[in-house]
């Protein structure tokens, strides 16, 4: 029977106490260097101090163990949790109505075609009201256990209406929240948690004064980084830009939508290359004078009331 065997992580150094004479062994077909931790009179000092040493990398293995054991946990409960957004429900209603359109619509008779005229769903939803304001309500799942109050039966009726005309005027971006630059992670979760996860939901919350001060301790950021993200979710609003060419033109000093509006071109495309030189990222994207008129025009746009959030 093999003894057994520790393996130490990569890049360990043990500063051992030399007790025995160093010898060549073989471990799993491989050979080593077998140094004895443990001398002749296991309670010598030197033995001794050899043992500590080792019990003390042991620990430090198992404390990272543990914390990584945490973390996988932590994430496979978050990944297992039914989601807590009221998009889940109107993505339900769209894959089940697509659906049944589709198979409708295939269907091989020669004399008619059928469609949905309407559909009526009476349905049991779980809803939750954050500290932000917000309500969020899902399907409860088969056999899931959840508190008795916070259960509502929501009755929706879905009727088919013509397609407007199309505007030829784009509608303005609402991207998803963590477009916004400077939101970590953890606060990207705690957003979608409490049921903001567009930008546009974002600026109603951070604009409304009962809300913003919720939003200040859910993020934990203090008013003038709250203000910062507010003016980059607006910006995010306007077609073309996204979370890095928005956090470039608010370095740059274009911090909101009618700025950029009231920008020219040329001196646009000047500024953005000199903040954009002075990120960290190394941002290497330099708008051309035709594309920085596309953005000009576009926040045009949401200024005179197609499409700007108020």
């Amino acid at each position: 029977m093999n003894p057994p065997v520790v393996r130490l992580p990569p890049g360990t150094r043990l500063d051992l106490d030399r007790v025995g004479v160093d010898r060549i062994v073989t471990v799993d077909g491989r050979p080593g260097l077998f140094t004895p931790l443990v001398g002749a009179d296991p309670t010598d000092a030197h033995s001794s101090e050899n043992l500590e040493k080792i019990v003390d990398v042991l620990r430090q293995q198992v404390a990272q163990l543990q914390s990584e054991n945490a973390a996988l946990t932590a994430k496979l409960a978050e990944l297992q949790s039914p989601a807590r957004s009221s998009d889940d429900l109107a993505a339900g209603l769209q894959h089940s109505l697509d659906s049944l359109q589709q198979q409708l619509g295939e269907m091989a008779n020669g004399v008619t075609n059928f469609a949905v005229r309407e559909f009526a769903l009476e349905s049991k939803v779980h809803v939750d009201v954050t500290e932000l304001g917000t309500i969020g309500f899902r399907f409860v799942q088969p056999g899931e256990d959840v508190n008795a109050a916070a259960l509502s039966t929501v009755s929706l009726t879905v009727v088919p209406v013509p397609k407007p005309a199309a505007d030829p005027a784009p509608p303005a971006a609402d991207p998803a929240v963590d477009s916004i630059d400077g939101l970590s992670p953890a606060q990207v979760r705690s957003l979608r948690a409490a049921h903001v996860s567009t930008v546009s939901s974002f600026r109603q919350i951070a604009t409304r004064a009962r809300t913003s001060a919720s939003l200040v301790s859910l993020l934990g950021v203090d008013r003038a980084t709250l203000g910062r993200y507010t003016l980059l979710a607006g910006l995010l609003t306007v077609p073309g830009l996204d979370r890095t060419k928005a956090a470039v033109l608010y370095d740059a000093g274009l911090t909101d939508v009618p700025a950029l509006a009231a920008a020219d071109p040329a001196d646009l495309v000047k500024r953005y290359a000199r903040a954009a030189k002075a990120r960290r990222d190394g941002d290497a994207f330099r708008p051309t004078a035709a594309e920085a008129a596309v953005w000009i025009a576009a926040a045009g746009r949401l200024v005179a009331g197609r499409g700007e959030p108020s």
